[in-house]
């Protein structure tokens, strides 16, 4: 009897042990614009509903820097990577980046010291040089607008010699003006006083996607051709049903009369259903349709599905670690429902979207 009750008392501390382990998780999917063009005041509205939630994390469609350094290289992203560590290298600026060490000390200093300059751009360093882009970013945001105007000739003269000037970072495309990380998750990141922005990005199945999307594409091409010679074919039908997604689309979004009111669309389930018959070449509706690439397409599901899973396990096993309770993740609209389907199934998580935040 006591050998039972020994073992239900050890059960019993093992569930809560585990229980501790798997405290319920928050998560709230921003679908965003990966193109944000208007005056910072259109996306005031924005920032502000995002920073009354106040999460304990923000992840951003970034991978994270050890996924960064796996990436194959002969991959388009990691020849970008490839390409920023060879723009540092051109610098004036030529010191060893900031090791580990000295870069947790820099933050030290910054948390103390906000407004200092030299100890930032080293960090931005750093983060370029080990090829964490979104902290690399959030580093030069903030030295291109919140402190752009405390910088003194000195500090100016130090950053140029570290980055170069503002245009060639934005060539390179280190600082990118018109992403929704610039216009709104930066500036809610600073506002939140929160010192780094989270990857969670998922580039593992870049290449089987680029296979089916490239055979998809050969095959619209196709269809396409088709048409301008004979509009009449039954495969010209399938070419005005993939033609009427894209007009369908653009018909909704631009309904939105302000930036404000394009963020709560993109949160939609009415978005949703156009933006996947947009990215899908008019989705599952037109499968076996004639001429319609349906084995290629439904290979791109596929590989976007396991994509979508690879970005919450990341969410997931991060903000776990960080022992977070609440999180928000902002990314490209076409991932808003898949990955809130995917979140849901998950255990203790609960996940939200945008427009549920009052």
């Amino acid at each position: 009897m006591r050998k039972v009750i020994s073992a239900l008392v050890l059960l019993c501390s093992l569930a809560v042990r585990e229980g501790k382990a798997q405290q319920p998780l928050e998560v709230v999917i921003v679908a965003t614009s990966h193109y944000n063009g208007s005056k910072p005041a259109e996306y005031r509205p924005v920032i502000e509903k995002l920073k009354a939630y106040r999460p304990d994390m923000v992840f951003g469609e970034y991978l994270t820097a050890v996924d960064a350094q796996q990436l194959p290289a002969d991959q388009a992203m990691a020849r970008s990577y490839q390409r920023w560590q060879k723009y540092l290298q051109r610098r004036e600026l030529t010191a060893t980046p900031l090791t580990a060490k000295q870069a947790a000390a820099a933050q030290r200093r910054l948390r103390k010291a906000p407004t200092l300059v030299r100890p930032r751009v080293d960090l931005a360093r750093y983060y370029t040089a080990g090829y964490d882009r979104g902290n690399a970013e959030y580093q030069l945001y903030l030295l291109e607008e919140p402190l752009k105007g405390l910088l003194t000739a000195a500090d100016r003269t130090y950053y140029t010699q570290a980055f170069g000037p503002a245009d060639s970072l934005r060539k390179v495309k280190l600082v990118r003006p018109l992403t929704e990380y610039h216009t709104i998750i930066f500036p809610l990141l600073h506002e939140l006083g929160q010192e780094q922005i989270f990857g969670m990005d998922c580039q593992r199945y870049d290449g089987p996607w680029n296979t089916a999307s490239g055979q998809a594409y050969t095959q619209y091409v196709a269809l396409q051709k088709g048409f301008k010679v004979d509009s009449t074919t039954a495969q010209a039908a399938t070419y005005r049903r993939i033609d009427g997604a894209k007009t369908a689309y653009f018909a909704h979004l631009n309904t939105a009369p302000t930036d404000a009111d394009a963020y709560r669309l993109l949160n939609t389930p009415a978005y949703e259903k156009l933006d996947a018959a947009l990215n899908f070449y008019g989705g599952e509706a037109l499968y076996g349709a004639p001429g319609f690439p349906t084995q290629a397409v439904q290979d791109m599901h596929v590989q976007w599905k396991l994509r979508n899973q690879g970005m919450c396990e990341n969410v997931v096993r991060q903000a776990r670690a960080q022992k977070a309770k609440r999180v928000l993740v902002a990314v490209g609209a076409s991932h808003g429902q898949a990955m809130r389907e995917i979140l849901a199934q998950m255990p203790q998580v609960r996940v939200r979207i945008y427009n549920d935040l009052p």
